[in-house]
């Protein structure tokens, strides 16, 4: 029987970083994970006790949006959330977990989007910044009239729909 540990560390200031292992006992397991977590730390920029901006990233089937918050409404989040947060010096903090419940990719959405922040005096400099690759969301097609009609439409009445059509052309 093999062992999977998730373990998160951070400095309790801007840096963070978590780790994914497997060992032949509980101990191996953590042991190596929190090897990979201080290799893998990520230092953030923070406005105060808050993040700099809202954020929502995506890890394969988990998504996660953090938003920063005023002074006094600690941290809101979920379990795997929360615990992340903790370690990282953000006080203030709203968050929801979108999609996936799996702790793991939930933890590499938090730190994605942690890793996006971008300091409030970069804000204005002209230079774009562009959200990583994992919070891009697919473009949206613009149907026409007569498809929106039929996209609203369950499979039932597209199938009848669609054989009336087909009477009244054979006629």
């Amino acid at each position: 029987m093999r062992f999977k540990a998730l373990v998160a560390v951070g400095n309790h200031k801007n840096k963070v970083g978590i780790g994914v292992a497997k060992g032949n006992d509980v101990t191996a397991a953590v042991a190596k994970a929190t090897t990979k977590a201080k290799k893998t730390m990520v230092t953030f920029a923070m406005d105060g006790e808050t993040i700099c901006h809202e954020v929502e990233t995506k890890v394969t089937g988990a998504d996660v949006l953090m938003k920063p918050a005023a002074p006094g409404t600690g941290i809101i989040a979920g379990g795997t959330v929360r615990s992340i947060m903790g370690l990282t010096g953000v006080k203030n903090l709203i968050s929801k977990s979108l999609g996936s419940t799996n702790k793991v990719n939930i933890a590499y959405a938090v730190i994605e989007g942690l890793r996006a922040q971008v300091p409030r005096s970069e804000w204005n400099k002209g230079a774009k910044v562009e959200a990583p690759k994992a919070a891009a969301k697919p473009a949206v097609k613009e149907a026409k009239p007569a498809e929106k009609a039929e996209a609203k439409k369950p499979a039932a009445k597209k199938a009848k729909a669609v054989k009336a059509a087909a009477k009244k052309e054979a006629k």
